[in-house]
């Protein structure tokens, strides 16, 4: 029996589109190597043949759904096919734990159908049993199929929805091309009318549920360019913060350096100087000599306190408010000691551990602090010294006032010890407020943000 031409123009312009998408499918594979195109496209092309198959078929008279072996086999390999790509794409094992394990059980299904169907087949079992047995097979995985769309819908992603329409029109196409098997007046098949052919409902619900997914496989390349767009940029700045990281270390070894060549190296060699000088006095000058030993002795406590800061900015457990006011007061104390200014500190003794110092900026902090102390020895003249630190809401606040002699902060923009300060305080990102006027001594106020805490269990 020849078929009509209507319904032969239709099949091949399906086929066509099929076949197109097959053959994207194809060079998808060979361009990005992901092994979900080449099955994609050999379950297009199983469904097409099974198709051809299915129009040989209702060419004779006794037709019965499923009861083509060659056309049974080739359907079930693609919708095993399909879900394999479906649930590699969508990515489903991780979306939904419930909906993957129905897709297996509908797997384990088509599966067992078909051998079953083989079995049969061998064993010349009727056509009308293998086609009842068909039906029924059909119909369990198309409702296992209606099951896990709502369930994968509520993922609210936009890939998952184009893939969750195109299953939803292959679903159906092939619910109807079941049910018309069953309507007497669509079964007859009426010569002009392709749609009276139950493979045109299957057919159209495999071309738009190719397109769907077309679309979807566009829509998930873009988000995987764009992710790979993300991440590179992450990586980027991840660089860049190494390389900021790298030249903060620089610079601390430099700074390291500088201070061992500048003040322990001058000190020491103070030192060796001193030594030889009271070796020389200790018997025609012994008061001169006694002198020089107790020079030795200030110098030699001055290298030892430079050499503790030096190892506390070193090391990575000193991070906390109270090992930082233990070796401010250290250093203050000694930088005060034989002085006539009166030293007053006002320095936490517990404080909020959730805070930590920056473990890269304590060496700046300290350092600061230090500076600030040192001009207040050096040019304030004044006869007291409040050093006061405090801690709120992740916030280091340190304040140094004097009652000395005081400054116009205006003439004072260009001096070293004041850019400095400036230099230090921005590396902490904090801010640095100086407020002083002549006669009326010096307030420097400086505030920077503290590290969280970061336990590793």
């Amino acid at each position: 029996m020849a078929l009509p031409a209507a319904y032969t123009t239709l099949r091949l312009f399906l086929d066509g589109m099929l076949c197109m998408m097959a053959l994207y499918a194809l060079l998808s594979y060979f361009q990005q190597q992901k092994s979900i195109y080449w099955q994609y496209a050999l379950y297009i092309l199983c469904m097409v043949a099974t198709f051809w198959i299915d129009d040989i078929g209702y060419g004779k008279v006794d037709y019965l759904p499923g009861a083509d072996y060659r056309a049974a086999l080739l359907e079930t390999i693609a919708f095993v096919l399909y879900i394999r790509f479906a649930v590699l794409l969508m990515n489903i094992a991780v979306q939904d734990s419930v909906s993957y394990r129905i897709l297996w059980v509908i797997t384990t299904i088509l599966m067992a159908g078909a051998l079953l169907d083989t079995v049969l087949w061998l064993a010349g079992a009727s056509d009308s049993l293998r086609s009842t047995l068909y039906t029924i097979n059909r119909f369990s995985v198309a409702a296992g199929a209606l099951l896990v769309m709502p369930r994968i819908l509520r993922l609210r992603q936009a890939v998952v929805t184009y893939f969750i329409v195109g299953s939803l029109l292959f679903t159906s196409g092939c619910l109807l091309a079941l049910c018309i098997n069953f309507i007497p007046a669509l079964f007859t098949r009426q010569i002009d009318h392709p749609f009276t052919y139950p493979i045109t409902f299957m057919q159209l619900g495999v071309v738009g549920e190719v397109l769907c997914f077309t679309l979807g496989m566009s829509l998930r390349n873009r988000e995987n360019e764009q992710e790979k767009i993300k991440y590179q940029a992450q990586l980027i700045e991840q660089l860049l913060e190494n390389e900021r990281k790298q030249q903060k270390l620089q610079r601390i070894r430099d700074d390291i350096a500088r201070d061992l060549h500048d003040d322990v190296g001058s000190d020491l060699s103070s030192i060796n100087l001193l030594s030889q000088a009271a070796a020389r006095q200790l018997d025609r000058q012994p008061d001169e000599a006694r002198a020089l030993i107790l020079t030795i002795g200030q110098t030699s406590r001055r290298v030892v306190a430079t050499m503790r800061e030096i190892v506390w900015s070193l090391n990575s457990a000193q991070t906390s408010l109270e090992s930082f006011s233990f070796r401010l007061r250290e250093t203050a104390s000694l930088l005060f000691d034989h002085q006539p200014t009166e030293l007053h500190l006002d320095l936490p003794l517990d404080s909020d551990p959730t805070w930590v110092l920056p473990a890269e900026g304590r060496r700046d902090l300290f350092l600061m602090v230090k500076e600030m102390l040192h001009n207040a020895v050096r040019h304030a003249q004044s006869s007291h010294v409040y050093v006061q630190v405090r801690q709120q809401a992740g916030v280091l606040q340190v304040s140094v006032r004097d009652d000395g002699r005081g400054f116009r902060v205006a003439d004072r923009t260009t001096g070293n010890g004041l850019r400095s300060l400036n230099q230090r305080a921005a590396s902490l990102s904090g801010q640095l407020h100086i407020e002083s006027a002549p006669g009326a001594g010096t307030l420097v106020t400086f505030q920077c943000p503290l590290a969280e805490d970061v336990v590793i269990a």
